[in-house]
């Protein structure tokens, strides 16, 4: 089965979501002329980056002249490397949500200088899910201890952003298991409050509806379960920050050791796993450029995905998925482990990489078609990744050895 409708007309509530989605709220463009913004609202602290205590702000974007009080949030993270950035940066985002009719919340999460590393890196990636599922936290406690000031539904909360938010989105949303913990992370697990993280409101649920990911990517496609919660994506297929494939991981330029899956991977893994989800790719090796070359189809995609999830519609995926998305037919033969020569069957000439764990590139040779052999018998005895144009030939290093 493909998935399931998380929203069903079964109880009057329900049918009320149903009914109000007639006039083409949460798809369309700018329903709503104007928006309130209210700014700068406390919704968890925890210990910043730097070691000093952090308190963490919301900007929360509401419709103006909407009389519904039951309404989906968005939650919108910004990018900028886990390094750099503020939620002021997502505000043209949040601002064209809440004009459909969402309440869009900008969210807070910690950033800061680290020297990149398989530790710090995973750490930073999880102090941006802690801090996101602080703030669906809150609001739900907002709800229950505030009387709905936001006039929002708490059953249709949706997590995303833009690059590294959109990675602390991706993460909310499906590490969401005690034993997925990375191992690298394992013996400071307890210390920093396993999965939901201490940025504070206890007791409150984190769980969302859904996703949506402009450039993100996961640390193992593996966490995505059967029938998981629904994503859209839209991603460069070549992107040269947050690989669209799988990949090494940098950061500001820096390898860190980590093997990331982007969008294409993702959803390669959730049609695998009848998860509900759409997936626009763009040609080139830009990153998020889509956002300013091709903001109205974008957005439209995203909150159409959105809007028939929320309204309890099929998901139709609106216009085609999978724009130029570009492929590189060569297969990776073996043997696996080798002592030196490794081949490949390649269906047209294409130049591979040969990377190590680092993701540096050590070799590289043009294949011509059929089967081409490939000699590592320069490189030491190790882990090493080939790549063909944006993706890796395999998840799995190729093992040399002596």
């Amino acid at each position: 089965m493909k998935g399931i409708l998380l929203v069903v007309c079964t109880t009057s509530l329900a049918c009320a979501q149903a009914q109000d989605c007639s006039t083409g709220r949460y798809v369309t463009a700018d329903l709503f002329p104007e928006v309130e913004v209210i700014q700068a609202v406390p919704f968890g602290s925890n210990t910043g980056v730097n070691g000093s205590p952090q308190t963490l702000y919301m900007d929360v974007y509401k419709p103006v002249g909407d009389t519904e009080q039951a309404r989906p949030v968005v939650v919108v993270a910004f990018g900028g490397s886990f390094i750099v950035g503020s939620r002021a940066d997502v505000a043209p985002l949040c601002m064209d949500f809440a004009k459909r009719g969402y309440v869009a919340v900008a969210n807070d999460y910690r950033v800061g200088f680290f020297l990149p590393n398989e530790n710090t890196t995973m750490q930073a990636v999880m102090r941006g899910a802690h801090d996101m599922r602080a703030c669906v936290r809150y609001l739900r406690r907002s709800v229950a201890e505030s009387d709905n000031p936001y006039g929002i539904d708490t059953s249709r909360i949706i997590v995303g952003g833009v690059s590294a938010g959109a990675i602390s989105a991706v993460h909310a949303t499906y590490l969401d298991e005690e034993s997925e913990i990375p191992a690298v992370l394992a013996p400071q697990a307890v210390a920093f409050g396993g999965i939901e993280g201490n940025s504070g409101n206890a007791g409150y649920s984190s769980e969302v509806m859904a996703c949506f990911s402009f450039s993100g990517a996961i640390g193992d496609t593996a966490w995505i379960g059967p029938d998981d919660r629904p994503i859209v994506s839209l991603h460069e297929v070549a992107d040269n920050v947050v690989p669209c494939y799988t990949a090494p991981v940098y950061v500001s330029g820096f390898p860190t050791g980590l093997t990331a899956s982007g969008s294409h991977d993702i959803h390669i893994r959730a049609d695998h796993q009848s998860t509900i989800n759409c997936f626009r790719s763009y040609p080139g090796n830009g990153h998020v450029g889509y956002l300013s070359t091709d903001y109205a189809t974008a957005m439209d995609y995203t909150a159409r995905f959105l809007g028939e999830l929320v309204c309890g519609s099929e998901v139709t995926c609106g216009v085609t998925t999978a724009v130029n998305e570009a492929t590189e037919p060569v297969f990776l033969l073996g043997p696996n482990p080798t002592t030196g020569t490794l081949a490949l069957q390649a269906e047209r000439a294409l130049t591979i990489d040969v990377l190590d764990a680092g993701g540096r590139v050590l070799l590289q040779q043009r294949l011509q078609p059929g089967r081409q052999v490939v000699d590592l018998g320069s490189l030491p005895a190790g882990a090493y990744f080939i790549r063909s144009g944006a993706s890796l030939l395999s998840r799995a290093p190729v093992f040399k050895v002596d």
